[in-house]
């Protein structure tokens, strides 16, 4: 035991060493894997004790019955291991689609699991899965489970303000360029901002235990869809933000934060970055660049179309046909988030780019 302890200080200071602890922990629990859950309540991100096990927890939370499993782990509330015997009937291990279509065919469905709480709000589950054939844990084994639990606790405490003081050192960062930025969990709840997002406040507001929510309607919506996407790597964006009567136009950048072990701490998913209109270069194409990450082509013509530029008279001037610049400008309205010409216009205008 005393090996795996020392391990588990060693990976609150270096947290890509949790997988090997992860493995040592799933051999005391007499199982196939070991887990480590961060969630909030809502939302849940994981590292395992190998790939295979990393796999399986993403494909059980696709199946019927799987938050149920958590819920009831933390729904009990005990300071020790707590396994699936204990939660669940015999009955519903035979009917619940997680376990009947999933775990056990896959030679799984016997877990145990404790719940650490860590600041903010956050719990950190430990999660060990075995064959469900072996049967109920043995007293022995959750005794040496429930002498590791303290040691968890402290470790995943340790780890969980290293990674919110590495998340500090990010925005202070960015606040000695200037540049005003916080640090958002997926749910959209703050995480930590600086000094210069802070007297940006006319653009946001929080809600809800400090989830933000922008002053632009518009804006707001695609900073949700930014943060449901950005597990699949399609969340990296840059929003443009109308002007207010404090602020002039801006655009807030979403920089996806990808997932490591220190990472599951903190539960970081996003790091903006909000840049004035006044510190973007100031040739329109450019700045149709910088706003909505166009190609230069794209730039230049979405800056023609907001002149007045028909597409037929783009596609004479340039030599190509209608079709091209057709789909060239089906690629502006894409990226702009615009559905017609008429709302790039809009959009630009708004922004005082025109």
């Amino acid at each position: 035991m005393d090996a795996i302890i020392d391990r588990i200080y060693e990976a609150s200071l270096l947290p890509d060493n949790w997988s090997e602890v992860l493995h040592r922990f799933a051999g005391i629990a007499d199982s196939r894997a070991g887990i480590m859950i961060a969630t909030s309540g809502d939302s849940f991100k994981w590292i395992g004790s190998s790939p295979e096990a990393e796999r399986f927890t993403r494909e059980h939370y696709g199946f019927e019955g799987a938050r149920e499993r958590t819920k009831r782990l933390i729904g009990l509330e005990r300071a020790g291991f707590v396994s699936d015997f204990d939660v669940f009937t015999d009955r519903e291990m035979k009917t619940i689609p997680l376990f009947s279509d999933y775990l056990i065919p896959m030679g799984l469905g016997r877990g145990i699991a404790t719940v650490l709480k860590v600041p903010d709000n956050e719990m950190i589950v430990i999660h060990a899965e075995g064959d469900i054939r072996r049967g109920r844990f043995s007293q022995a084994t959750i005794g040496r489970l429930d002498a590791l639990r303290p040691h968890l606790a402290r470790s995943a405490l340790i780890s969980a303000r290293l990674a919110f003081e590495k998340a500090r050192s990010a925005v202070d960062a960015l606040s000695n360029l200037g540049l005003a930025a916080c640090i958002l969990r997926s749910d959209s709840k703050m995480i930590v901002n600086n000094l210069e997002f802070e007297a940006a406040s006319a653009r946001w507001k929080t809600r809800l235990g400090d989830k933000i929510v922008l002053a632009d309607q518009r804006a707001q919506h695609l900073l949700s869809d930014t943060l449901m996407r950005i597990s699949t790597n399609t969340g990296v964006r840059s929003i443009p933000l109308v002007a207010t009567p404090e602020h002039g136009p801006a655009v807030l950048h979403i920089l996806p934060i990808r997932r490591s072990a220190q990472d599951l701490f903190s539960q970081a998913a996003a790091l903006l970055v909000l840049s004035t209109i006044e510190k973007i270069p100031g040739n329109p194409h450019a700045l149709l660049q910088t706003l909505f990450d166009l190609t230069p082509r794209e730039a230049e013509i979405a800056a023609r179309i907001c002149f007045g530029e028909t597409l037929h008279q783009i596609a004479s001037a340039d030599g190509k046909s209608v079709l091209t610049v057709r789909g060239q400008v089906k690629s502006v309205l894409e990226k702009t988030n615009c559905r017609r010409q008429a709302d790039l216009i809009r959009l630009v205008t708004h922004l005082s780019l025109g």
